[in-house]
């Protein structure tokens, strides 16, 4: 996350999602890496597994923050502060924790048009794919080889391999 932000312009926002068990740490880890917490938004994904006696595990959390000041007058629409979508399912999932891109193109709108989205951990790509749809440049970054394969297969892309700096 600090590496992100120092990548990232001057209020810059940033969005990543998380479940509930994770949410205290990763609103930590945000400003620990220097950015501005902003808040979070709901995703619904409408169903999950039923556990008796249990309340469902349906929700994830887009926490968002900022790279610094966020100007209220950002020539941006307004975003609704929770989503329902179903989760990606069969031959579409490519990776565990894959998101709708109905959700994706709806968060890319919270930059400013015409710039360029960071998806430090791409996964299957559904960032990368909201952003061209919604006409912003993009750029991802995935660890695992095969899922990024996987990803560039359905965005219609190669895979520019770099090898991490240590």
């Amino acid at each position: 996350l600090y590496e992100a932000r120092k990548a990232s312009k001057p209020g810059a926002p940033v969005c990543m999602f998380i479940d509930w068990r994770q949410l205290p740490a990763a609103t930590d880890a945000l400003q620990w890496a220097g950015w501005i917490w902003r808040g979070t938004a709901v995703w619904d994904k409408g169903n999950s597994r039923p556990q008796k006696g249990r309340f469902r595990q349906q929700a994830e959390f887009a926490v968002w923050a900022s790279n610094g000041k966020l100007p209220i007058d950002r020539p941006v629409s307004v975003l609704p502060g929770g989503f329902k979508a179903a989760n990606v399912q069969g031959m579409q999932r490519i990776h565990q924790t894959q998101k709708p891109e109905e959700i994706m193109r709806q968060i890319c709108k919270i930059c400013l048009p015409g710039g360029r989205i960071l998806d430090p951990f791409a996964g299957s790509g559904s960032t990368l794919a909201a952003a061209e749809q919604e006409g912003y440049n993009s750029v991802g970054v995935e660890l695992s080889e095969e899922i990024a394969k996987r990803a560039a297969e359905r965005l219609g892309v190669e895979v520019k391999r770099q090898e991490l700096s240590k």
